[in-house]
């Protein structure tokens, strides 16, 4: 029972009731000893587990069913001949059950038969009165029972139709879930239209990118010349019933082609193809655009009826969003492998574009080159002429590498203003990389001004430089940072020595966390010395770190790459408290208007400077006088954002901290910095004094920053001082303070109080 329809458990179980209900029946008519009811039950019995039978072993259940009314109804008039006008009222259910059984015109047909001979087999047995109202009961049971049926039957293909309909979309639209190519689900929207609908064939034509054509989409069961003829018909009003659906965005219904003026160029074409009617619906996107039409044709003339129209619009609908569903994965997908400026691939697709390569160079044993480009002081275009000015330089710059490479060569945008090319194959390299050096160099004209941004390159070649994506991306930016080095505007080839740096990098920024921890670090002071009294009230203090296994590591090594990991912030604040706990001892025991100096890096400036401004509230804190720290900076941290500068440094010197310039004439533009900041102290760089002799441009330059200073109320101190003669020469020039290992080396905390004693005995 559980394997079959509806309809047999339907059948099988009204007639295994109706064996149940005769036997009772049978059973009386024994006890009775009425012979010809119980020939009556019999019969009824046998015929019911005939029909029973048969359903159950064949599920022929259309025929038994009719077997079955036709049956009930001979029975009936032979029990109603038999036993007279006392059973004429089981002819009403058996009316009923007429059209349930039969199809609706053979079930009235019969009915009537029915009503008929059992009126004529009893008529004699009831007066007029009776009579009549028996007949019209019977006739209008049968009439409403038609009626009834009549609307089942169309209920019932109404809920046929819409299954079906309902059935087709869910099909459709799991299809489209599941991220099909548009050129899978186009076709097999129409083939299962065409399946459901068997009299129908269906198109589905898109407009083109000029949005004037329509070309084909699909059209399965379109014979090829027909396709043909109208792939890529201009839209027009009147161009058929698709191209005038295309172009007015309204429905377009055909009944008869061969006498439509809208097919009237066409009407040969559609005799061939067998096509005499077609319904074009637009197909219209969210925002009101169109993007092509569907249509359905019949071989015969026809018009639509309701239920068509729903039927074109649902699976115009349809295709709408399969459109809309692979248009957006398309835009999805341009999002997350291309980068929205330059329109280049972006990391993403370059790593599949990578490993791909790789693959094929692993396979045919060749090289492929990777070069990793940065552009030169592209940070100072962004900040000096704004964004908008970057953006345009970086477009112009990714058409420019696009036009120096090779067509199977791969350019693509990290972010910012770094570029990687991948070179299909190594050969040439140099040659396309020396193109893109003159091109790049060349000025841009962007905003009416010429605007120079040069590139550093750094190219890694796979095999060779590294076997995996990573490492041999890794190695190109490497590559770039020695080009950088080398001067900007520069090409640079890997090299294993660079690894070696890397990875020795790597190491020291895991030491430098581990020596804060473990206080690996310690000061030293360097005294700075009255020229004119050799009196000690000043001392730089410096770092230096004590590894456990590596020794003595000097902080030319440490301190820049502090700076590029922000530790130098965590370093800062250890030798500033460092600072503050000894000079306080010092101050009271030994020297009370001792100072000491403390480097700072640009770095910690940043943030309004925060650090130092802390710094300025610590000194509150531990009720030691400004005075007993000074702040050295150096002209690096000038040329950043100078009004941020400005105020910060002005907070420090209103607090009472002396300010010294550190390096002075190294860097660029020093008199004016001179001129727009404020500074109590002018350190001259060593490399003025080291070569320093009588007469000597050293010296002179020496001499005219002195006398500068002098005028701008700034004390000089020199720094670097190794040989008496450096030191007799500052101090005829007026120079106020030296520095250097003629006076002092770099002391112990402990050596330094030692000589603070010395110097200080009264």
């Amino acid at each position: 029972m559980m394997r079959r329809s509806r309809e047999d458990k339907i059948l099988l179980t009204v007639t295994a009731f109706a064996l149940l209900g005769l036997f009772p029946f049978l059973v009386l008519s024994v006890k009775a000893q009425d012979k010809v009811q119980i020939i009556i039950d019999l019969v009824a019995i046998l015929g019911i587990t005939v029909i029973f039978s048969g359903v159950w072993f064949t599920k022929k259940t259309q025929f038994y069913s009719g077997l079955l009314a036709i049956f009930i109804q001979i029975t009936m008039i032979g029990a109603i001949y038999a036993k007279g006008a006392i059973l004429i009222y089981w002819v009403f259910p058996i009316i009923i059950a007429g059209f349930y059984l039969l199809p609706t015109i053979i079930a009235s047909i019969l009915n009537a038969l029915l009503i008929f001979i059992a009126c004529f087999l009893t008529y004699t047995q009831f007066n007029d009165f009776e009579l009549l109202r028996i007949i019209a009961a019977l006739i209008l049971t049968n009439l409403f029972s038609l009626a009834f049926s009549l609307f089942m039957k169309t209920r019932n293909q109404q809920l046929f139709n819409n299954e079906k309909l309902s059935r087709l979309r869910n099909n459709i639209l799991e299809l489209i879930a599941s991220s099909a190519k548009l050129s899978e689900i186009l076709p097999a929207i129409l083939v299962s239209v065409e399946r459901e609908y068997h009299d129908a064939k269906c198109s589905i034509l898109l407009l083109d990118d000029s949005k004037k054509h329509l070309i084909i989409g699909a059209a399965p069961s379109f014979p090829d010349f027909y396709n043909e003829a109208i792939d890529g018909v201009e839209i027009g009003y009147g161009v058929g019933s698709c191209g005038t659906a295309a172009y007015t965005g309204k429905r377009v219904i055909v009944e008869d082609i061969s006498s439509h003026p809208f097919w009237s160029p066409w009407t040969e074409l559609a005799k061939r193809a067998n096509l005499a009617s077609c319904w074009s619906e637009p197909i219209i996107d969210n925002q009101g655009n169109i993007l092509g039409t569907f249509a359905i044709y019949h071989k015969k003339i026809s018009a639509p009826k309701a239920i068509d129209f729903i039927l074109i619009e649902q699976f115009a609908n349809l295709v709408r969003i399969a459109m809309e569903r692979e248009k957006a994965d398309k835009l999805i997908w341009q999002q997350a492998n291309f980068d929205s400026l330059t329109h280049l691939p972006n990391r993403n697709l370059l790593y599949e574009h990578l490993i791909a390569a790789m693959k094929n160079a692993k396979r045919d044993d060749k090289q492929l080159a990777v070069a990793m480009l940065d552009l030169d002081n592209f940070k100072d275009v962004n900040d000096s002429l704004g964004h908008a000015t970057g953006d345009a330089l970086l477009v112009e710059c990714s058409k420019r590498i696009k036009n120096s490479i090779r067509k199977n060569d791969i350019v693509a945008r990290l972010g910012g203003d770094e570029f990687v090319v991948l070179f299909v194959g190594a050969q040439f390299v140099e040659n396309i990389v020396q193109k893109l050096l003159e091109k790049l160099a060349q000025p841009y004209e962007l905003e009416q001004k010429n605007i120079y941004c040069s590139v550093s390159i750094g190219i890694a070649i796979y095999p060779n430089d590294a076997l995996d994506r990573d490492t041999l991306l890794r190695s190109a930016d490497q590559a770039m940072y020695g080009a950088k080095a080398q001067g900007r505007n520069n090409v640079h080839y890997f090299t294993e020595n660079m690894r070696t740096d890397v990875l020795r990098r790597i190491e020291m920024v895991e030491d430098l966390r581990v020596a804060l921890v473990k206080n690996q670090f310690h000061l030293v002071y360097q005294p700075i010395t009255n020229l004119e009294t050799e009196d000690i009230t000043k001392a730089e203090a410096l770092i230096r770190w004590q590894h456990p296994t590596k020794g003595l590591i000097s902080p030319l090594e440490f301190i820049p790459l502090a700076e590029e990991t922000g530790l130098i912030i965590e370093i800062s604040d250890w030798i500033f408290y460092e600072v503050i706990r000894q000079v306080k001892r010092w101050r009271k025991n030994y020297c009370s208007n001792l100072k000491i100096s403390i480097n700072t890096s640009p770095i910690q400036y940043k943030n309004k400077g925060e650090q130092i401004i802390n710094w300025i509230d610590a000194l509150a804190q531990k009720k030691l006088a400004p005075q007993a720290i000074g702040i050295e900076i150096t002209e690096n941290l000038l040329m950043e954002n100078q009004a941020e500068v400005v105020t910060v440094l002005d907070k420090i010197r209103l607090s009472g901290i002396a300010i010294s310039i550190d390096d002075f004439g190294t860097g660029y533009s020093s008199f004016s910095y001179l001129k727009n900041f404020s500074f109590d102290y002018l350190k001259i760089d060593k490399s003025f004094i080291q070569n320093m002799s009588a007469n000597s441009n050293d010296l002179a330059l020496c001499e005219a920053i002195i006398v500068m200073a002098k005028k701008l109320n700034i004390k000089v101190i020199a720094e670097g001082i190794e040989t008496e003669q450096q030191r007799q020469l500052l101090s005829t020039a007026g120079c106020d303070f030296g520095q250097g290992y003629l006076l002092d080396r770099p002391l112990s905390a402990n050596d330094f109080e030692e000589l603070l004693i010395s110097n200080h005995q009264t």
